[in-house]
């Protein structure tokens, strides 16, 4: 009986050791991991294809940027997402290897086990009939919940949460600066046509003063304006290159190959009929990255760390309900900019074809006609922002409502 103590006392002392390494191995592979600066994976890397049809995938490998495309080029192809990604994947076999090992040990842990409930059963020890019972179960039951993290390694949200809040962010910054650089698109060519104008009606001035029906007042305003649009459209020319490279770089794509970066569409109107604030400021509460932070913070020892603790969740509810009530307020006003900017364009559209006739007919004098061209690029420039302010208000909102809605100090 000593004898057989002695071995079962050697092997209990061994065994804990090895399947404590075993699980604080297996437990470092459960947390993702990832460098915040990785190679760039650019469009032309494998993407995961099962993830997509070959429509979808097609698309995501023509060099051509579409703003719809932005979650599925982030995802596959921004160098930090998508490094986190793979490290995570990767980390999914080294765990597969820990369970397996683990697997391994299963019978000498059963063998282990038994002799405790022999033990327990010849010397009338009930402690050691359920420590080996226990024993057994409790290792089946940890190779089993392991089994299960593996088989579920590509979804299990907690795990993977780190990873998905960084790619939505990342996701939000690239629409805006896709939605900037269109901006500054529109806002270029309308410049280009203002200074084709200008330089005409400058001209104009000039010949006019020429002949006694201008003054030099009249030239020098024609040349300022010329020289203010000049000046402001190699500004935003220069500003355009630089977000032009930085987008890029954001979807994974080397800025010199020069990817097509396609128009943003007209903004879908129908989206605002998913707009409810109450609904939607409850999921923003539950979503809410700060919000969850507080609520599982430590409740405290005393009565005043719990009452404090309790007033700050409050205040943080409050302070987002505001927040997503000015969200909102920003679409409808937005919407509202867009609805005015629009009536705006359809009247210059009409201004614009019966200046056009006006002007064919002999009806306009060639300053009237620059006027009115004027009024028009300036009217369809207007319409054009308001479309894209309208879109990132939406966007914002739609962003608070998944949690990113900025709970201020």
């Amino acid at each position: 009986m000593k004898i057989l103590a002695r071995n079962r006392e050697e092997k209990s002392s061994k065994m804990p050791g090895k399947i404590l390494a075993l699980i604080l191995s297996a437990t470092m592979f459960i947390t993702p991991r990832f460098s915040v600066f990785a190679a760039p994976t650019g469009p032309g890397a494998s993407p995961e294809t099962e993830r997509y049809d070959a429509a979808t995938l097609a698309r995501l490998q023509d060099n051509r940027i579409e703003y719809d495309e932005i979650p599925d080029l982030v995802h596959e192809y921004n160098p930090d997402i998508s490094k986190a990604w793979n490290t995570y994947k990767n980390s999914r076999e080294d765990f597969a290897k820990v369970v397996t090992e683990m697997e391994s040990q299963q019978q000498v842990v059963k063998d282990l086990a038994d002799q405790y409930v022999s033990l327990g059963q010849l010397t009338g020890s009930q402690l050691l009939v359920s420590t080996g019972r226990q024993l057994d179960k409790g290792y089946k039951g940890m190779i089993q919940g392991m089994r299960d993290t593996y088989n579920k390694w590509e979804t299990n949200r907690q795990n993977t949460s780190a990873i998905r809040r960084a790619e939505r962010q990342v996701i939000a910054g690239t629409q805006s600066a896709m939605i900037g650089y269109e901006t500054m698109r529109q806002n270029i060519a309308t410049l280009q046509t203002m200074v084709q104008l200008y330089e005409k009606q400058a001209d104009m001035m000039g010949r006019m003063m020429s002949l006694g029906m201008a003054t030099g007042t009249d030239l020098a305003s024609a040349n300022s304006s010329l020289l203010a649009a000049r000046s402001q459209l190699m500004s935003l020319e220069n500003q355009q290159e630089s977000v032009r490279r930085t987008f890029c770089m954001l979807l994974g794509y080397d800025p010199e190959t020069q990817p097509e970066i396609c128009p943003i569409p007209e903004f879908d109107m129908s989206r605002l009929e998913g707009m409810n604030l109450e609904e939607d400021t409850r999921k923003a509460i539950g979503n809410n990255y700060t919000l969850i932070s507080q609520r599982t913070s430590a409740k405290g020892n005393t009565n005043d760390q719990v009452a404090a603790r309790s007033r700050m969740i409050e205040e943080g509810d409050q302070k987002l309900i505001i927040e997503m009530q000015r969200l909102y307020q920003e679409v409808q006003d937005k919407q509202a900019a867009y609805q005015a900017a629009q009536t705006g364009f359809a009247a210059a559209e009409l201004n614009q074809e019966a200046s056009e006739r006006q002007y064919q007919l002999g009806l306009l004098s060639e300053a009237q006609y620059i006027g009115a061209q004027l009024a028009y690029y300036q009217k369809k420039a207007a319409k054009e922002s308001a479309n894209l302010n309208l879109l990132q208000a939406m966007e914002n909102y739609d962003w608070g409502v998944l949690g990113f809605a900025v709970v201020s100090d």
